[in-house]
Order: structure tokens, then sequence, then C-alpha cells
């Protein structure tokens, strides 16, 4: 069975391997030590690391060696002798085969241990952090059935178009008929695209993804197909063939030759809309829109949480100054500003503030100030003194060396840093840090569970000593 996990044997003794043998092909037992960043579980053999999809801490494996690179070998799990507790038969059948879930072997309160362990050891790793405490991790209130952005390949055949997510590694897709982390609306949605697109000759189509985007709020949402169609008679038969899907309030087709992140090339690709581009949802006690051209949360649930201890370590908001960078629709921002505080929020992605202002239109809020701006270029027109808190929410690749390089100029009383990746938060705290930064706690969250991902929320402070100084 595909969702039946590597095969379970007896327990083996193991042998020693010497580095010559590790060669693609040969087989070796390996004890797991650790997981590391991106779920891998890492054994060593004769000192060598090796690498491998699938395995837990403590158990024992037999592994293939795949490949040998910079000291370290990839290894695919041929048997587990040595099965621990908390190994559990995966929901998905294509676990292991579709890029997306790392975790779904283990048990979901075993994610959440590991996943902290994980943070800890990369914080010792790369940032040289071994003296701050990382809280338990927060759990979503629903480890299936999370996802309210799901974005699926669509690749083609003969007798037409079907869906399916790559393959882990690589840019092949997997045809799939459903994904587990979205609830059973979605899922129902994913089942009536399949079927509509099957219904369409490849040729001259081109659609290369479809992201759903749901509002738990309105129990509806969106379809958002992207690609190189040829002609837009093309995409009015796309659109045509979806139209009957239930809770389905909008589709939006826009050329994939417009950049996501590059806002200037795709204001000259004007989408194809048929209905509405736009999803309501609820945040903090306010109604907040956002776009199809928006940044928007994967599992609102945990978002409801992290906003809530943001404002509880900020505590009594009124007349706080807060600066949000990388705002996106400004959820936080505006409901900070909701409860007082003067807020300033920066997005460099016109369409999210655009949004952000109907939400501050609806929602009544006044002492919240919307900039579209590139980060760095703001924060050279920020004098020191101007904010009490600085609100960071950067992409996956973390902040740039100028960024940093202005906050210790600026020396903000606080940061509150939202990350959800655990080597370039390292790497920035190091570097904050080293500006005269000090942590003072760190909050992780489960926002994606069944994945090696993970958002922490880190409060740091500016104190006048800096490492070295001999003071």
């Amino acid at each position: 069975m595909l969702n039946s996990g590597p095969n379970i044997k007896p327990r083996r003794t193991f042998s020693s391997s010497s580095p010559e043998t590790l060669s693609p092909g040969s087989s070796h037992p390996l004890h797991i030590e650790k997981l590391v960043a991106g779920g891998f579980s890492l054994g060593r053999l004769n000192g060598q690391v090796v690498l491998c999809a699938g395995g837990i801490p403590g158990e024992a494996l037999q592994v293939e060696i795949l490949s040998r690179r910079k000291g370290v070998s990839q290894g695919k799990i041929l048997h587990v002798h040595d099965p621990v507790e908390s190994r559990v038969v995966p929901l998905c059948p294509v676990v292991g085969r579709c890029g997306g879930c790392q975790l779904q072997h283990i048990r979901y309160e075993e994610q959440l241990s590991q996943k902290r362990l994980i943070l800890e050891d990369t914080l010792r790793r790369i940032g040289k952090i071994s003296d701050v405490l990382i809280s338990p991790v927060i759990p979503s209130p629903r480890p299936y059935g999370y996802r309210q952005v799901l974005r699926m390949g669509i690749g083609g055949e003969p007798e037409g178009l079907f869906l399916g997510f790559f393959k882990s590694g690589t840019r092949h897709l997997l045809p799939v008929d459903t994904c587990f982390l979205v609830n059973d609306m979605v899922r129902s949605i994913i089942d009536s695209v399949g079927d509509s697109l099957r219904s369409l000759t490849v040729k001259g189509m081109n659609v290369e993804s479809v992201e759903i985007r749901w509002s738990q709020l309105e129990e509806a949402g969106l379809l958002v197909f992207r690609g190189r169609v040829l002609t837009k008679e093309y995409v009015e038969r796309l659109m045509e063939a979806c139209s009957e899907i239930a809770n389905i309030k909008g589709l939006i087709y826009e050329s994939a030759d417009a950049p996501e992140h590059d806002s200037r090339r795709r204001m000259r690709h004007e989408p194809i809309v048929r209905g509405t581009d736009h999803v309501w949802e609820a945040f903090r006690g306010l109604r907040l829109k956002i776009g199809f051209r928006s940044f928007m949360q994967a599992n609102w649930d945990v978002f409801q949480l992290l906003g809530k201890m943001v404002e509880e370590w900020l505590g009594d908001l009124k007349g706080q100054r807060i600066l949000e960078l990388y705002a996106g629709t400004g959820p936080l921002g505006l409901s900070l500003a909701n409860q007082g505080a003067q807020v300033t929020c920066v997005e460099g992605n016109p369409f999210a503030i655009h949004d952000a202002r109907e939400s501050l239109r609806i929602n009544g809020i006044s002492g919240c100030r919307m900039r579209i701006s590139s980060v760095e270029s703001y924060l050279l027109t920020v004098k020191s003194g101007a904010y009490d808190v600085i609100l960071l929410d950067p992409p996956r690749a973390g902040l740039n060396p100028k960024i940093i390089e202005r906050l210790g100029i600026l020396q903000v009383p606080k940061l509150f840093y939202l990350s959800c990746d655990a080597p370039s938060l390292a790497r920035d705290i190091k570097s904050l840090c080293e500006k005269g930064y000090t942590v003072q706690r760190m909050q992780p969250f489960d926002m994606f569970p069944q994945t090696a991902h993970l958002e922490t929320l880190v409060e740091l402070t500016f104190s006048t000593y800096k490492p070295g100084d001999g003071n």
C-alpha cells in the first residue's frame, strides 16, 4: 500500500561502514539521531552525515544511498527495523512522492516536539544562540483540514487536463485526486475542478496552475487560474467549464507572464474576472478584504492565535507608536489600531494596500496609515525615536543586510519578528543581537501541521550593550 510508509522489519544489529562504501546504490543500517530543517532525518555512518526523508529520531533503518555531495549523503529508506512509538500510518496515499507533507508519518503531538527541537538546533548551529527559552509550540486547532489557500499544478494529457502536485524535489507533476490539508468543502471543489478540466482539450489551453482561496467567514472561495493561454476565447472556455462549481464566488485568470512579486509588470497584464476578485475574512473582531493578488494566510485559525499573542505581548496599546513592515493587507496593524495604537503599515504590493484601505473604511478604524513602499526605502525616511515598536514579517529569505543595518541605527526599543523559516531567523537574530538587540522571548506556532514548516514570533529589545564592548 502506498500509504503504509516504509516497510517495518525486525530490529537489526548495526555494522560499521567506511566512507568509501557510501556509494550510490549501496545499502546500510542507519540510526536516526534527529530531524533537521526541511524535516529530513539525520544519521551518521562512521561520522559521515546521511539524510533521508521519513525517519524518526531513535529509529533503526536500512537505507539506500542515492547520492553524495560535499560530505553529505542522501538516502532512501528501504526498511524500518525498529519503529518508535510515535510512528503512524500516513493518511495520504502519496506521502513521500508529493513534496508537500514531510511529517505525516509522525503522531501530531510528537510533530510539535520535533519542530521545537529543529528550531532549537537551527538557532544553535546558525545563530550561535543557546540561552533563549523557546516556549512549547502552540498547536493548530486542526491538524488536518486547516489550509484555506491551496495551489495545484495543472498538467496535460491527450484526454484532457489534470490536477496535481510536484513530486518531491522535482518539477514533475504528480496527478492527485485530493488533499487532506483542506476541509471537506474545499476537497469537493478540488473534485469539481478536476472533473471540469478533464472536459477540456489540451491544445492551446496552456493553463499551468489553479489556486483555491477559501473564506471561513463567507463559506465561499475563489478559483485563480494562471498560465499562458493563447486566446481570450480559451479563457472563456475554461471559466465556462468551471462556472457551476458550488461555493465559488469568483473565477480569475491571470497571465503567468506577470510575476507574482513584480507589481509593475502585473498591472500591464489585466486579469480576466468572472464574479468577484476577493474574499472577506474575520480577524480579531474585524472584517478584512483579501484580493486574489494579495497574500493570504493559509491557516487562519493559527493566525488568529498569533494575533492574540502579539496583543498580549504589547500590553496596553493606547498611544503606542507601531510600524508594521511587510504588512500585506494589514490584519495585525488594523487590529492593533482598532485598540488604540498609532500604526503605520508598509507594504510594497499596491493591491494589498488597496485591500487594507478598504478594510479600514469598512471597519471605521482611525489611527492607521497605509504606505506603498519597499521596506528598505521606507526605513530610510524613519527618524530615531519615531516608533516604540516595529513588527517584521519578512518573506522566507529573511531580512537583507541593509535593513538590519538600518534597524541598528534606529535603535527602536522593541522589535517583533515573525518568521516562517528557522535558518533565516537564526541568521537575522544573530545579526540583530550584534547591533545591540536582545532576545526576550520566543513563541513558535504550528501554522502548517504535517509539514516541516514552523512560524515563530520573537520579541527583541534594544540595549546599549553590544557583544564585544567589554562593558
